[in-house]
């Protein structure tokens, strides 16, 4: 019988492969369970060169498959660019003033890569001179490089820089003299709702909670009257990125019943990296007997919880 040109395995060899076979399929599960690497942060954000040997040298944070934009401030000599390593990268695009980078693989553990660049109808010995490296939480998407600190350019972006801010934070102080405005405690006395049935209670301690654990929570208390209930909680933010509080869950934590929330409020529409500010979740009246214990999970726009404090008394 002539042969169709692929190898025939026997009956005593596919039984042998068979416990081969399965152990493979286990390998590729188990190596699949494994957990992905969190995702890298992306960032934009500006560097001046060095001007002599005793400055550092700019650092360029790269990741495989992400794509790293450098854009000058003068026209580049598209021909003088030298880069190390030049066949990891899978794009090397070179343009009048940008310059394109895209790793193939990651750079590994305190590898570093040289980047040179000099401008058009500058001298050969004036150049510009960066080292690439691989950061595990961060990669720089965008870089604007400026030829020196002092420059027109660099100084024209920083000053809208700090008017942003000032906006930024004008907008804040509106919004705290606004809350002051809003109520205080003569309201909440002539309202009635200030009654000899209000009981607080307080938690104390610091807890680190969040998927990163970036928001600590300093304290939460819980108030309780007749006809209105509110649980505080004073929150840091360590992350790199401000947080804003936007919606909340309260949870009995031996029944499981959701109680209503029905709105949460700020001092600060968004704590900044490394600032603190007291949320406040305004609440139904709990259905529960007082004294019972709650969880209160602070969520973000998509509904993801983003902290979560537990054992408040309510």
């Amino acid at each position: 019988m002539g042969s169709s040109g692929f190898a025939s395995v026997g009956t005593g060899e596919s039984a042998l492969l068979r416990p081969v076979a399965i152990l493979s399929l286990l390998v590729g599960v188990a190596a699949s369970a494994q957990p992905l690497p969190a995702p890298r942060e992306r960032q934009e954000r500006r560097v001046a060169l060095s001007s002599g040997p005793a400055e550092p040298v700019p650092e360029l944070r790269v990741a495989a498959g992400v794509l790293t934009s450098l854009v000058f401030d003068l026209p580049l000599d598209r021909s003088s660019v030298e880069l190390e390593g030049r066949e990891r990268f899978r794009l090397v695009d070179v343009g009048d003033r940008a310059l394109l980078l895209e790793p193939a693989v990651d750079l590994g553990p305190g590898e570093r890569l040289g980047l040179r660049v000099r401008f058009a109808g500058s001298p050969a010995q004036d150049r510009g001179v960066f080292v690439l490296v691989s950061h595990a939480a961060q990669v720089d998407t965008r870089v604007e490089v400026f030829r020196r600190k002092d420059s027109v350019e660099l100084l024209q972006a920083e000053l809208m820089d700090m008017r942003a801010q000032l906006k930024a934070q004008t907008e804040e102080l509106q919004a705290l003299r606004a809350l002051r405005d809003s109520g205080g405690p003569a309201e909440l006395i002539l309202s009635g709702a200030l009654d000899h049935q209000v009981r607080v209670n307080r938690r104390k301690g610091t807890m680190k909670t969040g998927p990163e654990e970036t928001l600590t929570i300093e304290g939460a208390t819980g108030f309780r009257a007749s006809e209105w209930a509110a649980i505080s909680v004073k929150v840091r933010n360590r992350g790199k990125k401000p947080w804003t509080p936007v919606s909340a869950r309260v949870v009995n934590s031996k029944s499981g019943q959701n109680l209503g929330v029905i709105r949460v409020r700020s001092a600060l529409p968004r704590v900044e990296p490394e600032g603190a500010a007291l949320v406040v979740i305004e609440t139904e009246v709990p259905p529960w007997l007082s004294g019972e214990m709650c969880r209160l999970e602070l969520l973000d726009s998509d509904g993801v919880v983003q902290a979560v404090v537990p054992g408040i008394v309510f």
